[in-house]
């Protein structure tokens, strides 16, 4: 694999992404990139410019970044919910959800809110979906039942009905929220 100089990459992240789909070229671009907000920016562009292969690339890099420097998402957070019903893979859906399932939701503003719980509810309920998109959304639904109970009901309904068909990986975390959930309603 060949990889860019630091000058070259700054002028060629989509030739860079396309060079390598690994963990390897993700860090390799997400060290060049560190702190560099201007090039944070241009590589949350290419999330957004929602094209195969580069943009849900992109995502694992801001992934990437994110859980070195959560702070560096804020400025976008609202951009990403916009851009959720936008998405066209699941992968940009399973590291955007990944980031959205750590926020404290009361920063939102209701609209972006609802457009958010509503996306999550799609992908919790729609079989098409990967299982890490799943679990971010019902985690997400979760956050928010925290601060509205008035879902716990629908969300444990929604769970239990997926739950002898899931993955390991959504048993795992559906019990766990089921059970949060419960004390909820008790």
């Amino acid at each position: 694999m060949y990889f860019y100089s630091s000058i070259e990459l700054f002028m060629n992240f989509k030739d860079q992404l396309l060079a390598e789909l690994s963990k390897r070229n993700t860090d390799y671009i997400a060290s060049v990139i560190d702190r560099e907000e201007k090039l944070f920016k241009e590589m949350m562009d290419l999330v957004f410019a929602n094209e195969e292969y580069i943009s849900g690339s992109a995502c694992w890099v801001i992934e990437t970044l994110w859980l070195k420097y959560p702070e560096m998402i804020n400025p976008y957070i609202n951009d990403i919910i916009d851009f959720l019903p936008k998405s066209k893979y699941d992968n940009q859906k399973r590291h955007l959800s990944k980031i959205l399932s750590t926020r404290n939701l009361k920063e939102l503003d209701e609209v972006r809110l609802g457009v958010l719980i509503d996306r999550c509810f799609t992908w919790l309920e729609d079989p098409v979906y990967p299982t890490a998109v799943k679990m971010h959304s019902m985690q997400i639904i979760y956050n928010y039942v925290k601060i509205e109970p008035i879902l716990a009901t629908e969300l444990i309904a929604i769970i239990e009905n997926q739950f002898e068909d899931g993955t390991p990986g959504f048993k795992n975390r559906g019990e766990k929220i089921l059970k949060e959930l419960y004390k909820l309603i008790d």
